[in-house]
């Protein structure tokens, strides 16, 4: 008997100790987590508009018995062609249970946005002041293309890279109101270029069918797309509110193609009517971008025509490398002496595959005609012969003249010096003689 009071004192006494401890740990603990409150969401919107900020209506209610749901937000997920205007959340602030609440949600399409797109919109809210959570329901819209009362076209279509282009905007009003403190941000992709001047660009206002011209400066990088976007986010004053407008036109690029002659060749040097002679060129693409497809050939030009093919086909050519490429032409031999142009045309397709071409002018120093060089040399060696002929006589008679004139002075030299002798011997003689 001691021992089972013994017992039942320390069992008591357990209890006394334990009974704090639990009762702290019931009041300080994580109460249950009451079941979801199952939101229910609803819209009057059926379609959304390619382009544009749509204002979507959104119904939010909870059933009857749940708890005042606290800092309500909403949010888009799972898509990528609707978008939250904004911070990307819309705000309903405190829901009471059996009580729907509406609010606006700005949503912007894509352009590139499917007919139908599917969109979960996400709940996240409080409740019991210190519990939070999320909930996710689905809605669907259908996308189409709407009318806007703003247009935007961009001339030209087609820009060069690896330069400052400047390009024309032109804003037409398409409505029977109008359109007030247009504000328009614009951009290209961070790796095709970069618009150039003060942005955003402003527009006080554009009346009723009536259209604005933009001029805007945009640099091109050299290593441009083919194709890219030009992204338009406008704002503007429709006469009711505020409305925005999204464009993103495409444009073209194509590279700097610049081919040049950098040596010019004619062989013969100064051709002979009637003869046939080539034209060597070598070219050299100086501009940032190659050429494809590319094919030489001399113009029709009175006087000259082509020896052999009309064109010469070169095939690609890339930048900053010499290409040689020769012409062979004959010219009749009715053409007159003197300088003449030949112009060269150089055809070559670019990277968008338009057919581009430029000219060369080709200057040529044509001589006397074949028939009349030959009959010239003729004429040239029977003079040349006639004349070695009439040299030689002259001189043969020249030096008989000279053997005559030698033979005479010979002849009254040798006169003279018997004279001498014999005056000398009658001197000597009359010495010799005496005297009386």
């Amino acid at each position: 008997m001691m021992r089972e009071t013994r017992l039942l004192g320390l069992l008591l006494l357990f209890c006394m100790i334990a009974a704090p401890a639990t009762a702290f740990a019931a009041t300080s603990g994580p109460s249950p987590i009451p079941p979801p409150p199952n939101f229910q969401l609803s819209t009057n919107v059926t379609t959304l508009c390619k382009g544009l900020v749509n204002n979507v209506p959104i119904s939010i209610r909870t059933p009857v018995g749940a708890s005042t749901m606290q800092n309500v937000e909403l949010s888009i997920t799972s898509t990528r062609s609707a978008y939250t205007v904004g911070n990307g959340t819309v705000s309903a602030v405190n829901i009471t249970a059996n009580l729907t609440k509406t609010v606006n949600m700005q949503v912007f399409v894509s352009l590139n946005a499917s007919s139908l797109i599917s969109t979960g919109i996400a709940i996240n809210y409080q409740y019991l002041t210190l519990y939070s959570d999320s909930e996710v329901r689905n809605i669907s819209f259908g996308v189409e293309t709407c009318p806007t009362p703003l247009t935007i076209s961009i001339l030209p279509k087609v820009l060069i890279s690896g330069k400052i282009e400047n390009i024309t905007l032109n804003l037409t009003n398409n409505g029977k109101t109008a359109l007030n403190y247009i504000s328009m941000h614009a951009s290209v992709p961070n790796m095709d270029g970069t618009f150039l001047g003060i942005q955003p660009i402003q527009v006080r206002a554009i009346p009723p069918r009536n259209s604005v011209n933009l001029g805007e400066s945009v640099f091109i990088y050299s290593n441009a797309s083919q194709s890219f976007p030009m992204n338009f986010s406008i704002s503007l004053y429709n006469g009711t509110q505020i409305e925005q407008i999204a464009y993103n036109p495409i444009v073209l690029s194509s590279g700097i193609i610049n081919i040049t002659p950098s040596s010019v060749t004619i062989s013969p040097q100064k051709p002979t009517a009637g003869g046939i002679f080539s034209i060597s060129l070598v070219l050299t693409d100086v501009g940032t971008a190659g050429a494809s497809t590319v094919t030489v050939a001399p113009l029709p030009t009175a006087g000259f025509e082509p020896y052999g093919s009309n064109s010469t086909f070169v095939g690609d050519m890339q930048a900053d490398v010499q290409t040689p490429v020769t012409l062979t032409l004959t010219s009749l031999t009715s053409l007159k002496a003197g300088n003449y142009v030949i112009p060269v045309r150089i055809n070559y397709l670019n990277n968008l595959r338009q057919n581009l071409s430029t000219t060369v002018e080709v200057p040529v120093a044509i001589g006397g005609s074949a028939s009349t060089f030959n009959a010239l040399s003729a004429a040239a060696r029977q003079y040349g012969s006639s004349r070695g002929s009439a040299s030689l006589i002259l001189m043969v008679a020249l030096a008989i003249v000279a053997v005559v004139f030698i033979l005479l002075f010979l002849r009254e030299r040798k006169g003279y010096m018997l004279l001498k002798d014999e005056h000398k011997r009658l001197k000597e003689h009359a010495k010799e003689r005496p005297t009386k």
